[in-house]
């Protein structure tokens, strides 16, 4: 039944991104551009077909008008879905460049201003943390996931310290987060789906990078995010 129910929210994924990626070229060709509107829309129709139960923490914690460097722990997918439908602010993401070469999905991220990244090639690489820098300036916001990529089991893994230099560079307040949850409900390597789960996001108090190197910066918010982790686990917060 659960790989019946799986093959249906894949199906029903798929159908809807390519409904909203056609519904936003009328409005590119005349300049308008709905694509950041159309990916929370996108993301809250993903967060009903996949049962998740989000709840959000500490959102006391940023202020309205200013723009962060977000950062937090990458479980699955699934975060993707519950940070669109819950940041409040303009903003983007940096995303492998894999991504960009989806039909459809791969103009549809690239229109709301997604940033590829290539992680084998270290030139490139810093050529995207340029582009992520450019895109702060002109008043975004920017999720990163430090570890690179996706856990298996839901540990932290080892951060890199790209995401930390850009915070340097760009003197913009990193904005911790810690996501428990989606790795049950979506668990990597796998497209088997688990309903129902609770998917618990916590926003932790932002970080200035002013006179810290990027190490320094690393270590701190590796150390607030892990404890995090722990003590929402330790209170259930992702079952």
């Amino acid at each position: 039944m659960k790989i019946i129910y799986s093959a249906f929210v894949w199906i029903a994924l798929a159908f809807h991104t390519v409904i909203l990626v056609l519904i936003g070229m009328p409005f590119l060709l005349v300049g308008i551009n709905i694509y950041l509107s159309l990916a929370r829309l996108w993301a809250k129709i993903n967060i009903f077909l996949f049962g998740v139960r989000a709840k959000v923490e500490g959102v006391e914690n940023l202020s309205p008008d200013r723009n962060y460097v977000f950062m937090g722990n990458h479980q699955s997918y699934v975060d993707i879905f519950v940070l669109l439908s819950v940041i409040d602010k303009r903003f983007t993401f940096m995303a492998k460049e894999e991504l960009f070469k989806i039909p459809v999905f791969g103009f549809g991220i690239r229109a709301i201003g997604l940033v590829p990244i290539n992680r084998g090639e270290s030139r490139d690489a810093l050529k995207s943390l340029f582009a992520a820098a450019k895109k702060i300036q002109e008043g975004y916001s920017i999720v990163l996931f430090p570890e690179g990529t996706r856990s298996d089991d839901g540990n932290m893994l080892p951060f890199k310290r790209g995401a930390f230099t850009l915070a340097v560079r760009t003197g913009h307040e990193i904005a911790p987060f810690v996501i428990e949850g989606s790795g049950e409900t979506l668990p990597k390597s796998s497209f088997k789906i688990n309903p129902f789960q609770k998917v618990t996001i916590r926003f932790l108090e932002p970080v200035s990078p002013e006179g810290m190197k990027d190490r320094e910066l690393l270590e701190l918010i590796r150390k607030r995010m892990e404890s995090e982790q722990k003590e929402l686990r330790n209170s259930g917060a992702g079952k």
